[in-house]
């Protein structure tokens, strides 16, 4: 994951900015004092709640994406999302940015989960963003999934493609500036798996959500999956 985070750490920003939309949520949503924010790139989400007042702790295991948030003064420490209960406990843990399908397989999200949990204050929260894989899975051809949305401007070009392979794992083709190559697994996570595991790791009132702006998950046309669950 790291390689894959390094290579377009430079273009970052370009291709993953923070909108309107992620601060009206976060306004909305986050609650106490204490933020854990997992897979945390640059540091823009991090800046953002640390100027609304909240103490918050950013982990990466990018050294690149590490450096540039350190550029713009925010720290962000070099921590593997499975080891966050060497960590305090807060009273938010947020993982956006298609962060956790990174992890290794179905067993190691699960564990994730099971350390959230343990590491959210009572009433705490977790917000979870990732791609609906069961969207690309339902018009799948052959190995191929399909592609995510182009993303283009006058400082970027970033294009992304989805193929399966034999052990069900996705694979994460990437293309930027029409140079720089890339490849990465993803483990698919579904709506319904998902829930289904924060359920039994005891979280409640969860809700999930298509969009930032909150519109209704669809898992046949929605692009996004955003989770909240209390502990």
């Amino acid at each position: 994951m790291s390689q894959f985070y390094n290579q377009i750490a430079e273009k970052y920003d370009f291709i993953f900015p923070l909108s309107p939309a992620h601060k009206t949520f976060f306004a909305s949503e986050l609650h106490g004092k204490t933020i854990l924010d997992v897979g945390a790139a640059t540091g823009n989400l991090t800046a953002y709640l640390s100027s609304q007042g909240y103490e918050v702790t950013a982990i990466d295991l990018s050294e690149r994406l590490i450096a540039k948030a350190a550029e713009k003064g925010v720290t962000v420490q070099q921590l593997n999302m499975l080891a966050i209960d060497e960590l305090p406990m807060f009273d938010n843990i947020v993982c956006i940015g298609n962060t956790l399908p990174h992890l290794d397989s179905k067993t190691s999200v699960q564990l994730f989960l099971q350390k959230a949990y343990g590491q959210l204050t009572q009433g705490g929260k977790l917000v979870l963003q990732l791609v609906n894989f069961q969207k690309y899975f339902a018009q799948q051809q052959g190995d191929y999934l399909g592609n995510l949305p182009l993303i283009e401007n006058d400082k970027v070009k970033f294009e992304r493609y989805y193929y399966l392979n034999e052990e069900g794992k996705i694979r994460f083709k990437t293309i930027l500036d029409d140079t720089i190559k890339n490849e990465e697994l993803l483990q698919p996570i579904f709506a319904d798996q998902l829930t289904q595991w924060l359920t039994q790791i005891g979280f409640q009132a969860i809700n999930l959500y298509g969009n930032f702006k909150k519109d209704p998950f669809d898992k046949e046309k929605s692009m996004a999956l955003i989770v909240t669950a209390v502990k």
